[in-house]
C-alpha cells in the first residue's frame, strides 16, 4: 500500500502494451514489410514517441465511443517510408503518427470530424483525411503542433477536411 505522501501507481500495463488499448507490435507492423522483408524495428527514442503516440490515440478512441481503433501504418523506419513513398520527413519515421480507421464508429470522414475540433487542445501536428484512412500526426520533437487539417485524394492535397 502507498505511504500517505506517495501519489498512487497507475495499474501496470501488460507485456509488449505502450497504452491500455495499443501495442508496441501493432505500432510496428507493416505488410510492406513483411512482403518486402524489411525490419522495421524503432529504436528507444522512437518507442518513447510511440507511446506519445498511442496516447493520442487513446483519446481518439474514447471520443469514438471506445470502439477500436486498427492502424495500418504507425512506427516506419526509412527503409519501409520509402517502399510505401512517404513523406521524406514523415512523422511516422520518428514514431509520431499513425494511420487508421475506426469502422465501428464511421467512415474516416466521420472520425476526422470527430477529432477536428480537438487538434489544439490535443497538441494534434496534423490530422490527414486520406479517403479511405485517417492519419494523425503529433509535431516531430521539439517542433511545435500546426494543428492542421488537410485532405489527400487523387487530385492533390487541400487545406481542410474535403468531402
Amino acid at each position: 500500500m502507498p505511504k500517505a505522501h506517495e501519489p498512487p501507481q497507475p495499474p501496470r500495463l501488460p507485456p509488449g502494451h505502450l497504452t491500455p488499448h495499443f501495442t508496441l507490435a501493432e505500432m510496428i507492423a507493416s505488410d510492406t514489410a513483411d512482403a518486402e522483408g524489411i525490419e522495421n524495428l524503432p529504436d528507444a527514442d522512437e518507442v518513447d514517441e510511440l507511446g506519445e503516440t498511442a496516447l493520442l490515440l487513446e483519446k481518439v478512441r474514447a471520443l469514438c465511443g471506445g470502439q477500436p481503433v486498427l492502424i495500418s501504418s504507425g512506427f516506419r523506419c526509412p527503409e519501409l517510408n520509402a517502399a510505401v513513398g512517404g513523406a521524406a520527413n514523415s512523422a511516422h519515421l520518428y514514431g509520431c503518427a499513425a494511420d487508421f480507421i475506426i469502422p465501428d464508429f464511421g467512415s474516416p470522414l466521420d472520425v476526422c470530424h470527430a477529432i477536428e475540433p480537438h487538434l489544439n487542445e490535443w497538441g494534434v501536428d496534423q490530422l490527414i483525411y486520406e479517403m479511405t484512412w485517417v492519419h494523425i500526426g503529433r509535431a516531430i520533437p521539439p517542433t511545435t503542433p500546426r494543428a492542421q487539417c488537410l485532405t489527400i485524394n487523387d487530385g492533390g492535397t487541400y487545406n481542410g477536411i474535403v468531402a
